[in-house]
């Protein structure tokens, strides 16, 4: 027997680090049905797709990036200063992770409610013909299983498998070697779609509760004490501690201003007043995309110029970033950036 899904998007697209939510909206392009003429709205555009550029060549990769948006989005991701998965990072700034967290049971139920779908989960301890065979039986449903091995923080989707050899798909379309099972770290088997369990109230409390929580104070907290004890040995890890707190709402916070950009996504579906949903598109343009301004994405633009990091240095510190971070007018600029951003959060 020989199953291969179709509709396949490898992945990670575009600027998404979340190696569990981009294999997911991957799988849920599958399971979700969507095809190269499911119409996609455009919003930088602020329309449905018409092919006015090359990107309307990718069609089924602009889907995977509105689900990986309004995934982000839902399971609160999009509005912290780290991802929970990163244990380098104590305390965290979301509410409900701890060190060790390895997307908890309610995490992954709670991105079902929300998307409308059900699935069975497995651990390295479940026997292998179980495993198998139920990815088997559901691949020749249509629905995909996402799997995490040897490399804890990376994830693949199964799209397909001939015999008792499985097919993945990350970056790229590959056949996985047939000692999976002893790698095996976690396994979660799509089983079928279901009706949203979220209500869009139920969203919006849950980003509350992110914005508000009181761990981005400690974060603060945590940074002007940093910056108050930087020298030449350890000015390049700070300057670097910088770059990569700054990065994360930078691109998190894009996500979440893109998931209520428009119509047509999953935050659109259980949205019931529609003119709300376009009132918040508005303030999370303003503050999470705009250049130029003194919203949370101007300021980390300004964070990062501070540091002399952008496209040049691929978003990357260097010996300059080093040098600069050393310079007291340097460090008190950093300091009131910094907290500019996190009262604008809370």
């Amino acid at each position: 027997m020989k199953k291969i899904l179709e509709h396949q998007v490898p992945f990670p697209v575009g600027a998404e680090s979340d190696s569990f939510t981009a294999a997911l909206a991957s799988a849920l392009v599958i399971v979700r049905g969507y095809t190269e003429e499911t119409p996609y709205w455009c919003g930088r555009n602020r329309r449905y797709c018409i092919h006015c550029s090359s990107c309307g060549d990718r069609l089924l990769e602009r889907h995977q990036e509105s689900i990986y948006h309004c995934l982000l989005t839902a399971s609160t991701l999009a509005f912290g200063f780290d991802y929970p998965w990163d244990d380098t990072v104590e305390p965290h700034s979301l509410p409900g992770f701890s060190n060790g967290w390895r997307w908890d049971e309610s995490f992954v139920n709670e991105l079902a409610r929300f998307a409308g779908f059900s699935y069975l989960r497995f651990d390295g301890a479940s026997a292998q013909e179980e495993v198998l065979s139920t990815m088997k039986s559901f691949l020749d449903a249509g629905f995909p299983a996402l799997l995490r091995l040897e490399n804890e923080m990376e994830w693949i989707l199964i799209v397909g498998y001939e015999a008792d050899t499985i097919y993945g798909l990350g970056s790229q379309f590959h056949a996985l070697p047939d000692s999976w099972h002893s790698v095996l770290r976690d396994a979660i088997v799509i089983t079928g779609n279901t009706a949203p369990g979220m209500s869009y109230k139920e969203l919006l409390e849950r980003i509350v509760s992110a914005l508000a929580y009181d761990g981005h104070m400690a974060l603060e907290n945590v940074i002007m004490d940093v910056l108050g004890h930087v020298t030449e040995e350890n000015a390049m890890d700070i300057a670097g501690m910088m770059c990569g707190i700054n990065g994360v709402p930078i691109e998190a916070r894009w996500h979440a201003a893109e998931a209520f950009g428009g119509p047509g996504n999953l935050l659109w579906n259980i949205c019931t007043n529609k003119e709300i949903h376009s009132r918040l598109g508005n303030v999370f343009i303003a503050r999470y995309l705009m250049d130029e301004n003194d919203g949370t994405h101007g300021i980390g633009w300004k964070i990062w110029n501070a540091l002399g990091v952008g496209p040049k240095t691929g978003y990357a510190v260097t010996k300059q970033s080093a040098a600069m971070i050393l310079q007291r007018e340097t460090q008190e600029a950093l300091s009131i950036k910094a907290s500019c951003t996190n009262r604008q959060e809370t």
